[in-house]
């Protein structure tokens, strides 16, 4: 059964410079898009998640249906950090999910994370704790923030994302060390779906 008391917060409102098109809408092997293939997976082990957006995307031009809720990051052209920070601006104001453990923070480009993974990071958020997965000794996505720091990520004001929060309370900060490398394996440039459709033959 699907977790439902962790909220995933998908970050798809890069700028994907590095990639050098829209990777949202990049085709993986088996034709379907990158963020397409990126919700599939998070959908198997979460039954809640927010599509972090630009001001300037068209959802179904991104194939999000209504049934794929987003939050719009006004501030998304000034980095990540912005976005997450608008991301539980808004999450922090809805009283919906303020019974939820924890968020996990998601990037849109992370589609290859394994329900294994998955379930040992459900399994190890609490309110109060940070979890976030290793492979090789290398930190990975998806990471688990408990409700606890919610309000900090709402002020985040930089370019790089939520270092800033998990260096600050590195008392708090679970590390799980993984065999599965799509904790890492991330997708800037057009050349890392090439390389992973050789290693899945074609997905």
């Amino acid at each position: 059964m699907p977790c439902s008391d962790i909220m995933v917060i998908v970050m798809a409102a890069g700028q994907s410079s590095r990639f050098g098109s829209d990777k949202r809408v990049a085709k993986l092997g088996n034709g379907e898009t990158l963020l397409s293939f990126t919700l599939r997976t998070i959908q198997k082990t979460f039954s809640n998640s927010r599509v972090v957006i630009k001001p300037e995307d068209n959802a179904q031009s991104l194939g999000l249906t209504p049934t794929h809720h987003t939050i719009i990051s006004q501030r998304s052209h000034l980095g990540l950090g912005y976005s997450i920070s608008d991301a539980f601006r808004q999450l922090c104001s809805d009283e919906s999910v303020h019974h939820f453990r924890a968020a996990a923070v998601w990037l849109a480009d992370l589609p290859w994370v394994s329900e294994e993974t998955c379930s040992v990071l459900t399994k190890m958020a609490t309110p109060d704790s940070i979890v976030q997965p290793l492979h090789q000794g290398n930190p990975g996505h998806p990471v688990v923030f408990g409700r606890k720091f919610w309000s900090e990520l709402a002020l985040l004001e930089n370019d790089k994302g939520a270092n800033t929060v998990i260096k600050k309370h590195s008392d708090r900060v679970i590390y799980v060390s993984l065999s599965d490398p799509g904790v890492c394996s991330d997708v800037d440039y057009p050349d890392d779906l090439i390389k992973q459709r050789i290693k899945t033959k074609g997905i």
